[in-house]
């Protein structure tokens, strides 16, 4: 059963405000440019809107159990400052702001048309392990909340 209102903020509410952000907005903290953060919530979506393709580790390791622990404790997520620069953060794919935010409501759309069509399917990700859809749900919706407020594009968070 989806948490609908997760569903409606990812799918309608996050879009809005995601319409208000411009590209050379400044966050409140870290490194991403705006484009950046919307590329970066993009690919991390459309990881988890398919079915894995390998071989699963039969036993969970230690960075799914971390992150599995993490999504126990309510998937809050919180600004680590590192000893990167801007010269570190990935190249773009898409050629513009616009074209890069175009793509995000299409991720998170294929997201639950994925998981509306495969309801008992169990993901499984390099870093995360297995992981039940609520929990990928919840992980998400913090996800896309802690950069929308990082942007300033919502007041609170979590």
């Amino acid at each position: 059963m989806h948490n609908n209102i997760k569903r409606d903020f990812l799918l309608n509410e996050f879009p809005k405000l995601l319409s208000a952000l411009e590209a050379d907005s400044k966050g409140n903290f870290g490194l991403m440019t705006p484009q950046h953060m919307v590329e970066h919530l993009t690919w991390a979506i459309k990881s988890t809107a398919k079915k894995f393709e390998g071989e699963r580790e039969s036993l969970a390791n230690k960075r799914h159990l971390g992150f599995q622990k993490f999504i126990q404790n309510g998937a809050i997520l919180e600004h680590k400052p590192s000893d990167k620069t801007v010269a570190d953060l990935p190249d773009l794919r898409y050629a513009s702001m616009k074209e890069a935010v175009v793509q995000l409501p299409i991720a998170v759309k294929r997201f639950y048309e994925f998981w509306d069509v495969n309801p008992d399917y169990v993901p499984y990700g390099a870093f995360m392990g297995e992981m039940p859809f609520e929990d990928l749900e919840l992980f998400h919706y913090n996800h896309v909340r802690f950069h929308l407020w990082q942007f300033g594009l919502v007041e609170v968070y979590p």
